[in-house]
Formats: structure tokens, sequence, C-alpha cells
């Protein structure tokens, strides 16, 4: 749990004032989206009730919403302890508490930016997340930030961006035959992995989904096990110094470390500062491969597996006839 959200933050001082402890501290989060939290305008799944809405529909990508011209009001409420107090102001998270120690100050902060979303998203029709987080140590104000990451360009021109467009133009034939449909599969999960990277809050919000979606590129060309998939990479001119380093740890996070299976383990700073850095240099390495890949399809220097028979059979097919009689007798009209 958290596994992949676990990147180090830093307390960036906004001002000349000395943080010292013990202190007061006071600290702020912002939420989105506003609507819910009766900040902004009235779109979104949050109606106010008795009120007139009209229902959007979006047809090109499914998604639904409700426009108001009645808002709610900004939500003013909280909670208080001995030494915390804990309140919501609009879409504004806050906490006013005494902090001995920097420790005690992070753990608050980790659990207001990264555990009471988890518990509001119980409650809410629209999973909130952190537009960001700042706050006070006695005259101290700060700004609580990402210490670091990485981040990549891609330096282009325009005959090369045109020669990418044809070059993709001209694999359809390629990526249509049903002999090359396991390389169809794999250009689709590394797709699903590039738009679960950018559409998170942050890079690393789908990474577990991310790292999911990138072994399916590898077992799908090559196989299930780590062999086959080492096996058959060194047909493509990696050494086995790079499998290792570049491909294996994707299998070896997928079955151990909190993707496929759950996981309550808590890791070491410096693992999981090593752990983040392989990440994020993993989206090219993927998308070099499949660039090798399919060139070597399209010479006829690599044969896929093949799957002349891609309907359901034995046993998944009972399965999955046993769900749709579960999901038929639910849908009937009662």
């Amino acid at each position: 749990m958290l596994t992949y959200q676990l990147q180090r933050r830093v307390l960036v001082k906004k001002n000349n004032k000395e943080i010292v402890f013990p202190n007061d501290v006071e600290i702020e989060i912002y939420l989105e989206p506003k609507g819910q939290f009766g900040i902004g305008r009235g779109i979104g799944k949050t109606v106010l009730q008795g009120t007139p809405a009209t229902a959007i529909y979006d047809a090109n990508t499914g998604k639904t919403w409700m426009k108001s011209r009645v808002f709610l009001k900004p939500i003013d409420t909280g909670v208080e302890w001995t030494n915390l107090k804990l309140g919501l102001n609009g879409n504004k998270l806050y906490a006013k508490a005494r902090s001995d120690t920097y420790e005690n100050l992070h753990d608050l902060l980790v659990i207001m930016h990264n555990v009471i979303p988890i518990l509001l998203n119980l409650e809410f029709a629209e999973p909130p997340v952190v537009k960001y987080t700042r706050g006070r140590i006695g005259d101290a104000t700060f700004n609580w930030e990402l210490e670091r990451t990485l981040g990549w360009f891609d330096v282009t021109n325009d005959d090369k961006q045109e020669k990418r467009v044809i070059d993709s133009f001209q694999r359809i034939d390629v990526i249509n035959q049903l002999a090359n449909r396991r390389f169809a599969a794999a250009a689709y999960y590394f797709y699903v992995a590039r738009r679960l990277a950018e559409s998170g809050n942050s890079l690393f919000e789908f990474m577990a989904e991310v790292v999911l979606n990138l072994c399916k590129v590898l077992q799908v060309l090559f196989g299930e096990t780590r062999d086959e998939v080492r096996n058959e990479l060194l047909k493509f001119g990696y050494s086995k110094d790079e499998i290792e380093e570049k491909f294996i740890p994707i299998m070896i996070l997928r079955g151990e470390f909190d993707v496929g299976h759950i996981s309550l383990t808590l890791f070491k700073q410096r693992q999981l500062n090593a752990l983040y850095r392989y990440l994020e240099t993993s989206e090219h390495n993927f998308r070099e491969l499949l660039k090798k890949v399919i060139k070597k399809v399209e010479n006829h220097e690599y044969i896929l597996q093949s799957d002349p028979d891609l309907s359901l059979k034995g046993d998944k097919l009972k399965t999955m006839e046993n769900l749709i009689l579960i999901f038929e007798k639910t849908q009937a009209p009662r």
C-alpha cells in the first residue's frame, strides 16, 4: 500500500524565519475537484439536492457529469482533540497542532496528504486529489514539495515528426495481421502504461498499474516466465546485464511488490529512492524495445508466438459463462 506514492518530500522555506521545534504548526492542503467542497462552479458529479441540473454525456469518451447553476455552500467543519485540530474549509484541508520534532510534523503531513484523501473518497462522488501543500511552523512558512524528480523531453524537428507519422501509418498492416496479434497487445499495454503515467495527479499515482502493464508487454511478447523473457530478449541485441537491469526488475516488481498482489510492507527511503529512479527510466527502455521488435517483425527477422485460435475454451470458457449468468441475473428487470 502506497509503495509507489511515498516519494521523499521536503520543507521548502518561503520566508527568512528560522524553523525550530517544538513549535505550533499549521498545515494547509488544497484539494480538487473543488465543486464537491462548495468551491467553484457546479460542473461535476455532485449536485445540490432539490435544485435543477442538466446531465451531460460525452459520447466520444463515455464520461458523464452534471451541470447546475445552484451551488453547494463551502464546507466548513472539523474535529478537535487535545493536541490536534483537523478541519475542512471549502477545498482547504487544514490542521493545527503542536509538534515536538520534525518527525512529528512529517507524520502529520503524510496522514493529511495520503490518508485523508483515501478516507474522503469513501464518502464523496469524486476522488479528491492534492493540488499543493503549505504550512507554518511558528513564524516560518513553508511548502511541502517533492525533493527531486526525473523527466525527459523529445528534441525533434518537422521532418522527423512527419516521418514518425508515416512510419506509424505503414505499420497498420503489420499490427492488424493475426500472426502479429501479440505485438498489437504489447503496443496496447504500453499505451495504457503511458496514459496512466500522464493522467495521474503525479508521475507515480498509478505507478503500480504502470508496472503491471509493462510486465504484460514482456509476457505477451516473449512468455510468462522470466527465463523465457531473458532468452527472447537476447535476440534483440541486449546483453545479459542489460536484460537484468532494464527489464527483469519489472517482472519481479509485478510478482512480489505491491503490483499484482497486496502488500502492507513498509520500505526504507533508500529502497524507495532507488525504486523510483529505476521506474522513471523504464518508459524509454520499453519504447525502444517495442521499436526493435516491430522492425524485426516487419523485416521477417523475428516470428512472434502463434495464436491461431483466440476464442475462449476449456475452463476459461466455463468460468466466463458462469460469470455471464451472474451478470444477466443481476441485470434482469425486477
